[in-house]
């Protein structure tokens, strides 16, 4: 009690300070349940990876909205639908310009916090999505949790925990079993879906819906912020009182006009640092390879795949696409970065051409889960490394979050590409959709994978705190 009434007589400052160490000795002491800190994360990254896949049960909200006949994706009437869902989700892509300023919040006030409201959120989406009346507002639902599924912080709170020579390891063990979940929708998929009733695709949302609002919540009272963030708190407080008073007016009026944590100066720092440079290079490139790889179901039904075949697609392609995401982290961490890199996108490559040209000569479901999950694995394995291993390896701690969120606006090339073959759907039609998607993939990706082996920088064994400010390993 005494204690407590002493440290209110302390200038604001120092009682900023001493909350801030007191929260990193109970963050340090919680680091020795590391086992318990992955559960609780993996635990996360489920959510977080079934929410990104929900969006499977697209072609059968179409079926039911739209009222397609016989549930046809080869009709008109399906092509048509989807080129009218492309037109009006373009006004939607404007809230991709407000991720990045949300995503440096977290560099202001911490990880955890917007962990929690990123459950939360993805949640509310999904119920959006689940209750829709109309396309409209089921694209209003796929808008909010798409708002939240890519800013990925639980994979920044794993690389801070983590034992730098495993970073890459934990995050894949981590992302492994979270993918395996994902089969969970093809579960939910074959009990709740019924073909005769269309309307039944809306349950598959229920127990993905009540995950995301326990897991919120729980993380609440689980979870404790990052001993990195913590520790960088506390040294650009202590910092300021060596500085003179001259030196901080000129300083408060510069956060003035900073945006959400450092906006501007993690613009600075990319178009600076040659190694973002890069990094923003390539995945404008490769986020036009990504941006048809959506169309998967399209292309099954079209050529043939009845609903017993989508349902065993449903829950194999998320396991050989987990298998390989689990093994991925030890590759990179015994690779590196750079040639891991080169390893996923040339397996993406191969498995998008194999799993197109089966799904046209009507390979079994299986054999087009196995290309699928191939493609998927190494797809993704490439877009982690470069969204986030990478980059934060790369950057400082002070600005990672937010360069991190501000490398989203590379997927402008993915919008362009995606909303341009949406519109013209109704011509292509989902018997052509798989072929045009290798006329896309194909250059794009080997492009990307060119550009890592001729420009990135390996980065495997940089301490984060120096990130950014030392040179990495070449």
């Amino acid at each position: 009690m005494e204690e407590n009434q002493n440290q209110t007589k302390l200038p604001k400052k120092e009682q900023t300070l001493l909350r801030l160490r007191k929260q990193e000795q109970d963050s340090l002491a919680f680091l020795k349940n590391l086992t318990l800190i992955m559960i609780i994360l993996t635990i996360i990254y489920v959510v977080d990876e079934i929410t990104s896949n929900i969006n499977l049960m697209r072609p059968y909200m179409i079926f039911d909205l739209f009222k397609v006949p016989n549930a046809d994706a080869t009709t008109s009437e399906y092509a048509n639908a989807v080129s009218k869902m492309a037109v009006a989700s373009i006004p939607t892509y404007l809230f991709m310009f407000l991720l990045p300023f949300y995503k440096a919040l977290s560099d202001r006030f911490g990880r955890k916090n917007f962990l929690i409201i990123n459950m939360i959120g993805m949640g509310l989406g999904m119920l959006l999505c689940m209750v829709a009346p109309n396309y409209v507002w089921y694209l209003i639902g796929t808008v909010l949790y798409g708002f939240f599924t890519p800013n990925d912080l639980q994979v920044i709170y794993i690389m801070e925990v983590s034992p730098k020579e495993h970073r890459a390891t934990y995050c894949s063990v981590t992302k492994g079993i979270a993918l395996l979940s994902v089969s969970l929708i093809g579960v939910l998929r074959s009990i709740f879906y019924d073909p005769n009733d269309l309307t039944t695709w809306r349950r598959v949302f229920i127990v993905p819906v009540f995950m995301a609002f326990a897991v919120g919540i729980a993380s609440y009272f689980l979870l404790k912020e990052t001993p990195v963030f913590l520790r960088q708190r506390i040294e650009d407080l202590e910092n300021e009182g060596n500085k003179t008073k001259k030196e901080e007016i000129q300083e408060k009026k510069e956060a003035k006009k900073e945006v959400n944590g450092g906006i501007r100066e993690s613009f600075r720092f990319m178009f600076k640092d040659p190694q973002v440079r890069s990094l923003i290079l390539i995945l404008t490139i490769f986020m036009c390879a990504v941006a048809l790889t959506g169309y998967s179901a399209e292309t099954m039904l079209a050529y043939g795949q009845t609903d017993a075949d989508m349902n065993t697609f449903y829950v194999v392609e998320p396991i050989v696409y987990a298998i390989f995401a689990f093994f991925s982290g030890f590759l990179t961490d015994w690779l590196g970065r750079k040639r891991s890199g080169i390893l996923f996108g040339l397996l993406a490559l191969i498995g998008e051409t194999v799993f197109v040209l089966c799904a046209v000569f009507h390979a079994g479901p299986i054999v087009l889960a196995v290309a699928q999950g191939l493609m998927y694995g190494g797809l993704w394995s490439f877009s982690d490394l470069l969204y986030i291993v990478v980059p934060s390896e790369s950057v400082p701690t002070e600005i990672r979050a937010s360069v991190v969120g501000l490398l989203q606006y590379t997927a402008l090339s993915n919008m362009f590409v995606t909303i341009l073959v949406g519109v013209l759907y109704q011509y292509i039609g989902s018997r052509n959709i798989g072929l045009i998607q290798l006329v896309f993939f194909i250059p794009f990706m080997l492009l990307s994978v060119i550009y890592v082996q001729k420009h990135l920088r390996e980065t495997k064994d940089v301490d984060l705190t120096e990130a950014g400010h030392t040179e990495a390993v070449e």
